[in-house]
Order: C-alpha cells, then sequence, then structure tokens
C-alpha cells in the first residue's frame, strides 16, 4: 500500500478572500512504482472529476478519483490541482509546476505580493 495525501495549497490560505488550504490523506494499493506516473494520475483524476468516464478515464482512474472525493470535505471549495500544489507519496513530496510536477526538494517556491498564489520556478524535473 502507498500513503498519499495531496495538498491543496495554491491558492493560500487567505479566509477573508475564502482560501483555504486543505488535505486529504488515502492508501492506495501499489500498482505503479512510478511516483511521476501516480501524481500524474492525481492530477487528471481531480480536474476531471465526475467527467472521467467522458474522457477515456481507466477503471482504476474512476476508482482513484471516488477514493479521493470520499475523503474530501463537504465545504472544499474546488478540488483541481494547480501550480504549488503537493502530492506526497509515502513520505516524497513533489510539486505542481508549470509543466509536471517537482521534487519538492528540488523546486523553488516564491510567494506573490498579496501571498495568494505560490510559484515554482523549475529546477528539474522529475522523469
Amino acid at each position: 500500500m502507498s500513503k498519499i495525501k495531496i495538498t491543496w495549497k495554491a491558492f493560500g490560505d487567505n479566509v477573508e478572500r475564502g482560501r483555504f488550504i486543505s488535505s486529504v490523506e488515502v492508501e492506495l494499493a501499489k500498482q505503479v512504482s512510478d511516483d511521476f506516473r501516480i501524481c500524474e494520475a492525481i492530477y487528471k483524476v481531480t480536474n476531471l472529476q465526475g467527467e472521467l468516464a467522458d474522457f477515456g478515464a481507466s477503471l482504476a482512474e474512476i476508482n482513484l478519483w471516488e477514493t479521493i472525493e470520499s475523503k474530501l470535505s463537504p465545504t472544499r471549495t474546488h478540488t483541481s490541482l494547480s501550480i504549488g500544489d503537493e502530492v506526497e507519496i509515502d513520505g516524497r513530496a513533489y510539486i505542481c509546476a508549470d509543466l509536471g510536477f517537482i521534487k519538492v526538494s528540488e523546486a523553488e517556491i516564491r510567494t506573490f505580493p498579496d501571498g495568494a498564489i505560490w510559484s515554482v520556478l523549475k529546477k528539474e524535473e522529475v522523469a
């Protein structure tokens, strides 16, 4: 089993603007050994959500979304991963970048002046 934590950070923890940092933790059977592929699958299912079948998603992807969805807070404002959000797989953390994911230890995170959105300066892409 893989322990996976998904953290939505991109919009900051700014209550007065209705922006919150939230996380869910799920355990999944170890079907894929490549962290990059796991991150990409999580990105796909959190962005397509209920439309997965319409886009030809596999049963495993649909099940992944249902597992994640069952852990989400009913007051969540969004579930789509975007730049600055994190996926942690068995203690290894990756941040969603402009294109793909970057290991947290290899990423530089900047905060914009209003503190609302984090930006990643790409250093080395996870392959």
